[in-house]
């Protein structure tokens, strides 16, 4: 092969000709205190490949015509025969010797293997030569195969016991023989033998025993339907309850996002025959995030010039007070007017800004729909080990819309529409 910009022949090393066989590579030169001369050129290129690199070539001199290089002083020549000076055995290798050179690797890899082919595989004792190997393929000393050899016999006979002697059933133990070896052997070669054969009371009595079994779940199974049944009962009667109590409402809220500090933006308070008693954007005094946006559809600009939170309160107060207050998910809606309100307070210089939010929040009465709806869904869950929470369908994330969903949730429990579980 020929180097297209240069012309010079391409080798790799078992293909060197015999006429080049004398070419060196700069760090082959190095060793014999050598180097390519000024303007040498070199007359042929070695392919090698590295690991991690790839192909590379390298230039290929003739050493008749390189330049000798300064000799190497005493104290040069001290510290690359300390570098090549094995730590082990104090030979001086003809390369640069980290922690052992080659030839001690060897030696303590061997002496490795020896020890382990000395010791026993089981008890990891030494001996003072190779152990025979068990059938396992693993060394071992007398005692332990002569212990592993006794051990297998004995529960070779305990396997030979347990197959020709009837298993009895759950409760029941029995020492009944119901097969010879030869039959086992026989059935076994057939295809038919699946384990030890029961004498006949025991295989009648096992027969009572599952049916009871099957008795036992079935009647498991008829009381969990029962139960269900009287859940998702109870559950639309409470959402009956709801939607008749002329004292309930519906609210919810839209945010800047799901975190703590997250700032209403949209609120609305509906009563349970669909009338609006609160429906109103809200300026949170901050940018609404991207994020948020892409939810609710609520930017900066529809919310400039909009009532700020205390601007709604009194509103919102009597929209609420002495009323049951119906929220989807109740502990996020809240969270968000114990936020509201206590930055609130704080503007208006209350000394306990979050004791006032906690005492406005006590004189109402919130009720989660959320838990009960996917209960009443019955989607069951068994990563959770209860039912999966069911999202808010049918509204298009804006609180009033959201609402309305809500009651509609709710008139599907009170008309009983059969959930996944029920079906």
């Amino acid at each position: 092969m020929t180097d297209t910009t240069t012309s010079l022949p391409v080798y790799e090393r078992r293909d060197i000709p015999e006429q080049h066989r004398h070419l060196r590579t700069v760090t082959e030169l190095k060793k014999d205190r050598l180097k390519p001369a000024d303007g040498q050129e070199p007359v042929a290129l070695l392919r090698v490949y590295r690991r991690g690199s790839g192909w590379g070539e390298f230039p290929l001199y003739d050493p008749a015509g390189a330049a000798k290089m300064r000799p190497l002083s005493a104290k040069q020549q001290r510290a690359m025969e300390a570098r090549r000076t094995c730590p082990e055995c104090n030979e001086v290798r003809g390369y640069v010797v980290y922690t052992r050179c080659a030839e001690c690797g060897v030696r303590a890899q061997q002496a490795e293997q020896d020890r382990r082919a000395r010791t026993c595989e089981r008890c990891r004792r030494e001996a003072g030569a190779a152990l025979p190997k068990d059938v396992h393929g693993w060394p071992a000393c007398d005692h332990c195969r002569v212990r592993y050899a006794v051990c297998k016999q004995l529960a070779d006979e305990r396997a030979a016991v347990w197959r020709r002697t009837c298993p009895g059933y759950p409760g029941h133990d029995c020492a009944v023989q119901t097969a010879t070896d030869d039959e086992i052997t026989e059935a076994w070669n057939a295809g038919d033998y699946t384990g030890p054969w029961r004498c006949p009371p025991c295989d009648e009595a096992y027969g009572r025993w599952q049916e009871a079994q099957r008795h036992e779940a079935e009647e498991n199974e008829r009381r969990a339907e029962e139960a269900r049944e009287r859940e998702v009962s109870d559950l639309s009667a409470w959402a009956r309850d709801v939607l008749a109590d002329p004292d309930a409402v519906v609210l919810d809220c839209e945010t800047t996002g799901l975190h703590d500090t997250a700032r209403i933006v949209d609120l609305a308070v509906l009563t349970a025959g669909g009338d609006v008693l609160v429906d109103t954007l809200l300026d949170p005094g901050e940018p609404i995030p991207a994020e948020a946006w892409g939810v609710h559809g609520i930017a900066d600009a529809d919310v400039q010039g909009q009532p700020r939170f205390g601007d709604v309160l009194v509103r919102l107060t009597g929209a609420l007070l002495n009323r049951r207050c119906l929220i989807y998910n109740r502990g996020f809606d809240v969270g968000r007017l114990r936020h509201e309100l206590t930055l609130h307070y704080r503007e208006a210089g209350h000394d306990d800004p979050a004791a006032s939010a906690a005492a406005w929040l006590e004189t109402l009465r919130f009720e989660d729909v959320m838990v009960p709806y996917s209960d009443w869904y019955g989607e069951w869950s068994d990563y959770h080990g209860n039912y999966r929470w069911q999202p808010l369908y049918g509204g298009d994330h804006r609180a009033a819309s959201d609402c309305r969903a809500v009651l509609d949730r709710l008139r599907d429990m009170a008309a009983g529409v059969v959930g996944p579980a029920e079906a």
